[in-house]
């Protein structure tokens, strides 16, 4: 049986929703794009879409936001688009009781994100939770890698002191959370919040990982 130590966390749509980030992505650089082209808003996100498309999430472009607003040459600064969608920031109900709960059964906590750190910082400033953490991965800024390998996860058990069995990972992209870590022997977790999919480490909430834990 396998000993996990410690526990990590994805971040958007596994502890935040996806409403601050959606914001930002589909309403705040499509009406920059609008205004300065002069476009319908429609219009402008349906070729922010496609833009975004061509690059594809397993490329650090895809992540940066300064990276678009250069490339569009956008009158706004990172901080401004992410300040104007803070209050959209919000951690699913059962995070705070359940990173408590954790802590308290002796886990080390912590967060690998493909997030750049300007989103992580936004949102860990505006729910609180920044103090659970024992340690904080921005894959991009930490290690200019995607978690599209298991190179990141090596980097972090590597920091982090612990080997790859003694990490459980959490989180809600079946590729980048679920199938890469586990090639390294990362027990992870899949969220699916949808209820679509089922199977033993597949979780609707993350209520029930702290059962899931002690048959690990």
């Amino acid at each position: 049986m396998k000993q996990a130590k410690m526990v990590s966390f994805d971040m958007d749509g596994t502890l935040t929703d996806m409403e601050f980030v959606n914001s930002v992505w589909e309403e705040g650089i499509p009406k920059l794009y609008a205004l300065k082209n002069q476009i319908p808003f429609e219009e402008a996100r349906r070729k922010m879409r496609g833009e975004y498309d061509k690059v594809g999430k397993e490329k650090l472009e895809w992540y940066d936001l300064g990276y678009w607003l250069n490339k569009f040459d956008l009158d706004a600064s990172p901080e401004q688009v992410l300040d104007s969608f803070r209050e959209r920031i919000r951690v699913f109900e059962e995070v705070p009781r359940v990173l408590e709960k954790l802590r308290n059964k002796g886990y080390r906590l912590i967060v690998i994100t493909n997030a750049r750190r300007e989103f992580v910082d936004s949102e860990m400033r505006q729910t609180g939770i920044k103090s659970c953490f024992e340690r904080i991965f921005s894959s991009p800024s930490d290690f200019k890698l995607t978690k599209n390998g298991t190179t990141v996860y090596e980097k972090v058990c590597a920091v982090c002191k612990v080997s790859p069995n003694q990490l459980v990972h959490i989180g809600d992209d079946p590729d980048f959370d679920f199938e890469i870590p586990k090639r390294l022997g990362i027990t992870a977790f899949l969220i699916d919040r949808t209820r679509k999919k089922t199977g033993q480490f597949i979780l609707d909430s993350l209520e029930k990982l702290t059962n899931q834990l002690q048959h690990i």
